[in-house]
């Protein structure tokens, strides 16, 4: 009975340690993937002098929103 027990337990702190890489990674390539959007929105709309409004939703994943404000 305990050798089942220790491979359950085995079991469960392998698949914790994966989807712990995988939150991991996810989080990882959305913040690199907004933050290289945000740099091209606010290269293009400095390029075209536009006034813009940035907004970083959550600073973990650079979740953002990003306005052209009219003049």
């Amino acid at each position: 009975m305990s050798t089942s027990f220790t491979m359950w337990t085995r079991r469960l702190v392998f698949t914790a340690i994966i989807a712990g890489l995988l939150l991991v990674t996810t989080v990882a390539c959305q913040r690199v993937f907004n933050m290289s959007e945000i740099n091209l929105l606010v290269d293009k709309a400095d390029e075209q002098q536009l006034s813009y409004e940035l907004i970083i939703h959550n600073p973990l994943t650079n979740a953002y929103s990003f306005d052209i404000i009219e003049d």
